[in-house]
């Protein structure tokens, strides 16, 4: 298997050749060092990685002979999409880095009542430019099949349509709230698990009564209080914990 590898949009292949352009052409030839002759990795993200060896290294772009592709059996069964409130500093960035290592399929970002950061439209553009390439990088440094989307930014209710259909589950410290583990006993991963989590201060009774009039179950992790960019890790890992093992949520934790 290549050492690295590269996303790149299924346009950018024709004709047994893939063009790799912008920051990925740079990162090969000033970073990495690459010359005609190395291989790389290519992934169209369809889940096929195509072995490729480069055949000319250009300031702007790179070009590439495409070989055959390996299909890859590395993404969760079970689809979660994570529904985080914008948070302040790198705290995003880390909910979106290691979410995507851990297996994330879909980031969704919303604006809440009490959250820290918010961003003029003009800076939108270019914060979402930056999480989806951390994303990007991230999988792949994971050797992930497919980067997990990042959308937004959203409201609250935007967000819940958006997740309609799946099993949603609001991460809450209430002490009455069932736990993850219980709930996975009860419930299904069949439609997909779509994850809100509140931002530094959590979400207001308003937000977590709004989510439950959406199909959402209110449900706790642990008796401790996580921080955001904690929170939404902990509960993926608990998910996928059941799906990499190929046991049904009841025996996982049962």
């Amino acid at each position: 298997m290549p050492k690295h590898r590269f996303f790149v949009p299924a346009e950018q292949f024709s004709n047994g050749i893939v063009r790799i352009l912008g920051e990925d052409a740079r990162q090969i030839r000033v970073v990495l060092r690459l010359q005609p002759g190395d291989e790389i990795g290519v992934l169209d993200g369809s889940g096929k990685e195509y072995h490729c060896v480069l055949e000319a290294v250009h300031k702007e772009e790179t070009v590439a002979r495409v070989g055959n592709p390996v299909v890859l059996d590395v993404e969760p069964t079970v689809h979660i999409t994570v529904v985080q409130s914008l948070a302040k500093g790198e705290k995003l960035e880390q909910v979106i880095q290691h979410g995507t290592e851990i297996g994330v399929s879909r980031f969704l970002l919303v604006q809440t009542e009490r959250s820290v950061m918010r961003l003029e439209k003009e800076r939108e553009r270019a914060r979402m430019e930056r999480w989806r390439r951390i994303a990007k990088e991230a999988a792949e440094q994971a050797h992930r099949a497919k980067v997990p989307a990042v959308d937004g930014i959203l409201s609250l209710p935007e967000a819940l349509q958006q997740v309609a259909g799946a099993s949603i589950l609001t991460l809450h410290p209430d002490g009455a709230a069932l736990s993850l583990a219980e709930w996975l006993r009860r419930g299904s991963l069949d439609a997909g698990v779509a994850v809100i989590v509140g931002p530094e201060g959590g979400l207001t009774n308003d937000e977590v009564l709004l989510c439950q009039k959406h199909g959402a179950t209110t449900v706790s992790l642990m008796p401790r209080v996580l921080r955001t960019e904690t929170a939404a890790l902990v509960a993926v890992s608990q998910i996928l914990l059941c799906d990499s093992r190929g046991i049904s949520p009841k025996e996982c934790s049962g």
